[in-house]
């Protein structure tokens, strides 16, 4: 249930209309002037110099893009073209994509995988993990809070953790209650994603369609909602928890007796 302070604020969200949530994902480019020369060739992309940057705009191949609330007709055309996200090249042999939403990321990474070849490879997200409030600031000014504090994810600490906890197991039955027994450990801790987390994505790992980060962000977004409806007591583990077994009851409740 939404709280008193909460139904006082106003939710910060973009044009086209998810909450504001800053994002940026990071690649690996081999060959920067190649992918630049495939920017360059998209009607939808912009360079800006003084920004340093290149605009991708809701605008030309990106107007097919959908977003929950809508799509390119729903923005006004006094407004059109948006900026979707920016696009630098802040050393050699790297590349970011910004944007300013969960959504838009997610989309992002699906529009842009097939336009700059496999070589351009997604290897870490950073995100924010709140919602704003529209009185907090103009979105360009928050887009900082990207840099600020950041908790930068080292897989190896919870490999060695898992090493630790699967020490010592001999069968299928152990295994399931040493995993049973961490995520209890993990419930019970109120252990949560920081502020401004950075983790490495799994390139090996993930789908055509990026379907392991879209999930990943949204549990993420699922909690920044939340929050910003005052159940802060809510920890991402928790929050998959329950997804988890609300597709249980769902499958369960399909099949019938």
């Amino acid at each position: 249930m939404q709280t008193g302070p909460a139904k006082e604020r106003h939710l910060l969200a973009t044009m086209t209309n998810e909450p504001f949530q800053p994002v940026r994902l990071y690649y690996t480019v081999p060959d920067p002037s190649l992918v630049i020369r495939k920017l360059t060739a998209l009607r939808c992309m912009v360079e800006v110099p003084v920004e340093r940057c290149w605009q991708w705009l809701y605008h030309a191949e990106a107007a097919s893009l959908r977003f929950p609330a809508g799509g390119y007709d729903d923005v006004p055309k006094e407004k059109r073209p948006i900026v979707l996200g920016r696009i630098r090249f802040p050393e050699h042999g790297t590349m970011t994509l910004q944007t300013n939403s969960l959504e838009r990321a997610i989309a992002g990474a699906r529009f842009f995988a097939p336009r700059l070849g496999p070589e351009v490879v997604a290897m870490r997200c950073r995100l924010v993990n709140r919602c704003f409030a529209a009185h907090e600031g103009q979105p360009d000014k928050l887009m900082a809070t990207l840099d600020q504090d950041v908790t930068a994810i080292d897989p190896r600490v919870a490999e060695a953790a898992l090493r630790r906890q699967l020490a010592g197991v001999r069968s299928m039955q152990d295994a399931e209650r040493a995993a049973a027994e961490s995520l209890e450990q993990r419930l019970k801790s109120k252990e949560d994603v920081p502020m401004v987390e950075d983790f490495p994505l799994a390139p090996e790992e993930e789908t055509p369609d990026f379907n392991h980060l879209a999930t990943a962000l949204q549990f993420r977004f699922v909690r920044a909602v939340e929050h910003w409806r005052g159940n802060t007591h809510l920890t991402l583990t928790a929050i998959i928890v329950r997804a988890v077994e609300q597709s249980i009851r769902d499958r369960d409740g399909h099949q019938g007796p």
